[in-house]
């Protein structure tokens, strides 16, 4: 990638990038791992002008601006002089995380006073400069340089591990040695990544060429298929791609965040009654767990689906409940509430739970105070909730459709529901939800399960000897210890039920899989598509985990 053969003014090495883009390119790469490494974005964020606060990030980047520099200005050997120099600097990087902060502001600030430490960490910069520039000259280094630098990263695995092992750093430093020896590790993968990636998108051959083309220049013309989406609906075939990945996105967002929250409901409830002394309760709880544990995701939504399709009555039944919802097999209309009253119960709920905090935390300043629980609260506040968003919502409308005044205004199935009258829920939405709810409440029921029985008995007796009901043993002694143990196995399964929502295909739902999938059978730019798709889901996984393990850090301050 870094020769470059010219014949009458053209470039005859498809795979030659100039020095001025490849160096940059795979060098910040390198630091922007490196940075992630040392755990230092926080301190640059909060305090971008204390150099201190980060020095050891700070001496990099002038080593990566040096090299850079001396790459454009100074010719080096593509063959040898070139990976020398790229390498070579970036295990300095992994040499510069074995100092401490202070070494290193020490340096910068009192240089005559610390001339010893400044050699151990400029020294050997120098060096990979020098060899890369005369490394023709030193024909020991030039044909044993992969294996010279094998040994090197051998060596400072080993030395890093035994400074670790040694237990000789103090605890403020002991991350950064785990750090740098994770770093050290990794360092060969990274650069193999980057230039791997580099290779591909200047391939010699033109077909590999063309296919690693990651423009996305084609998500912004027209779309040439349908989709049902909500609330954003793509108008076909007016809209570009992006409009469209944007619905499949929230239609994916939909099904993940309403599974994620039944199966909570039903995984709790599940994983108490597997506890219960009544054996046939604890009995039905644990053929539900056995049952759908086992069960092939995919299979089960097909399953789902086909029952489905077999219980709901056909498009000609005409069926209703006391006009207020219709349903078939190609859709139920429920009544379309309005947003005032979903922003009003919204603002009730939160207005409860507010007052339920403040009286609690008033409350506890009294040395006589006695906790008092009232289980019907919560429940007539939804049901009165309810009752507000149904209460002046839009009912479906149904009419019979025959603009031409025919004859076959009586036959069955020729109703339909004006738009925007009510609100419908598609039967591949309900498959979807129901079968990911129905697995993942399995697993999460076995979660709470394992994190109750992991709590003494004495918790219980002593919630026992205070006089607690039973819920309210559960809900305010067992339960909160559990989740200390929960959450890190539900920030599993919540991002499994965010992957797993591509098996959406099965049910014909339209979810970000699903349109990326159709797309790639249209345009046949599987590689920019595949990796649009990588990054959404990585995107939806990391939210997730960041929420999760924020709630995690609330609830337990565990380290080592």
């Amino acid at each position: 990638m870094s020769r470059s053969f010219v014949v009458s003014g053209v470039e005859q090495n498809p795979a030659f990038y100039e020095t001025s883009t490849m160096v940059p390119i795979i060098l910040l790469s390198t630091l922007l791992f490196y940075i992630l490494a040392q755990d230092d974005f926080r301190n640059i964020i909060k305090n971008p002008k204390d150099f201190k606060s980060y020095p050891t990030t700070i001496l990099p980047f002038f080593a990566i601006l040096i090299t850079t520099i001396l790459s454009i200005m100074l010719d080096f050997s593509p063959q040898k002089g070139m990976p020398f120099l790229i390498i070579g600097t970036t295990i300095y990087l992994s040499y510069l995380m074995n100092f401490d902060n202070s070494i290193i502001t020490k340096i910068f600030y009192e240089p005559k006073e610390n001339h010893i430490d400044a050699i151990k960490v400029f020294s050997p910069f120098l060096i990979f400069i020098l060899i890369s520039m005369f490394i023709s000259l030193i024909p020991l280094i030039s044909e044993n340089m992969v294996e010279l630098f094998s040994l090197v990263l051998i060596v400072m695995v080993m030395l890093s591990g035994l400074h670790i092992f040694s237990e000789s750093n103090n605890l403020a430093n002991h991350d950064k040695k785990n750090s740098a020896l994770i770093f050290t590790i990794a360092l060969p993968i990274v650069l193999y990544a980057i230039t791997r990636l580099l290779f591909l998108l200047h391939n010699p051959d033109i077909v590999t060429r063309e296919r690693w083309d990651l423009s996305w220049s084609f998500m912004v013309d027209t779309n040439r298929f349908e989709i049902n989406a909500w609330p954003i609906q793509p108008d076909f075939p007016e809209d570009i791609r992006w409009k469209f990945y944007v619905a499949a996105i929230i239609n994916s967002v939909r099904i993940t965040l309403v599974s994620i929250v039944l199966c909570t409901i039903l995984g709790v409830i599940i994983g108490v009654t597997r506890l219960s002394n009544n054996k046939l309760a604890s009995i039905l709880a644990t053929v539900y767990v056995e049952i759908f544990r086992n069960l092939p995701l995919a299979v089960l939504l097909f399953l789902v689906a086909l029952q489905l399709g077999e219980s709901l009555p056909l498009f000609t039944d005409e069926a209703n409940i006391s006009e207020l919802m219709y349903y078939s097999n190609q859709g139920i209309y429920i009544p379309n509430p309005e947003t005032n009253m979903l922003i009003l119960s919204t603002l009730l709920i939160l207005s409860v739970w507010s007052w339920n905090k403040y009286k609690d935390y008033n409350a506890q300043k009294d040395p006589n105070y006695q906790y008092s629980d009232n289980p019907l609260l919560w429940p007539l506040v939804l049901i009165l909730c309810v009752f507000l968003i149904f209460s002046n919502a839009s009912h479906p409308d149904y009419v019979k459709d025959d603009p031409l005044n025919r004859i076959f205004l009586n036959i069955p199935g020729s109703w339909d529901i004006i738009e925007g009258s009510g609100f419908e829920i598609t039967p591949e939405f309900l498959a979807m939800i129901i079968g990911l709810t129905l697995f993942t409440a399995s697993v999460v029921a076995e979660i709470v399960r394992g994190s109750i029985q992991s709590l003494p008995r004495g918790q219980i007796e002593a919630s026992i000897s205070l006089g607690l009901s039973s819920y309210q043993r559960l809900r305010l002694v067992i339960l909160p210890q559990a989740l200390r143990s929960m959450i890190p196995l539900l920030n599993s399964q919540y991002m499994n039920v965010w992957k797993n929502s591509s098996l959406a295909i099965i049910v014909a739902y339209s979810d970000i899989f699903y349109v990326i999938f159709v797309m790639m059978n249209n345009l046949g730019k599987l590689i920019p598509l595949f990796l649009l798709l990588l990054v959404t889901y990585q995107a939806g996984s990391l939210l997730i985990s960041g929420i999760m393990n924020f709630y995690n850090s609330r609830v337990t301050k565990v380290k080592i």
